[in-house]
């Protein structure tokens, strides 16, 4: 995280592009199998750095016979893009983790296991540009006392863009 903080420092520039930027996706849990929903508000500082949450929810789906697992990421994540065309990009992506998952035996919705843990993101995406779209695919791996990966797709849309020039 400090990497990027630092990164962040180095790249503004007098004429930075400032974006707000949402979006949204389906997202697997790779170790389950599970299908959730993802999405995320990002503040782009400039073409090359953008930062914000992002939340994914997987609702409660079966794992085996005995019972089901609904998980909850919550992130705080930093992305260093790195443009290969006018199109196509390439990012890292590094951050803070929060996640909450829930085990429940299936038909005994009363005995539940819950864990908790605050961890570390790491990982990597790629987008392409279509208009002031941006349709995008990333892998994202957690550490912490939770350890998970998953892999999202989706859309990103620009919600606003301005110029400012320091010294105005």
């Amino acid at each position: 995280m400090l990497l990027y903080l630092g990164l962040l420092l180095i790249h503004i520039n007098s004429n930075a592009q400032q974006e707000l930027m949402a979006g949204f996706g389906p997202s697997v849990e790779l170790e389950e199998g599970i299908i959730g929903v993802n999405a995320r508000l990002f503040y782009g500082v400039n073409e090359k750095i953008c930062f914000g949450p992002e939340a994914t929810f997987f609702p409660y789906q079966e794992i085996n016979s005995d019972y089901e697992l609904t998980i909850t990421d919550l992130n705080f994540n930093a992305h260093y893009i790195v443009e290969l065309s006018h199109k196509i990009g390439i990012y890292p992506l590094s951050g803070v983790n929060y996640t909450i998952e829930k085990e429940q035996l299936i038909n005994r919705t009363d005995e539940t296991k819950k864990d908790e843990s605050l961890g570390w993101n790491y990982g990597f995406g790629a987008h392409y540009r279509i208009g002031d779209l941006f349709a995008f695919a990333e892998y994202k791996g957690v550490t912490g006392k939770l350890n998970d990966e998953f892999i999202t797709v989706g859309v990103i849309f620009t919600l606003s863009k301005h110029k400012e020039n320091i010294g105005d």
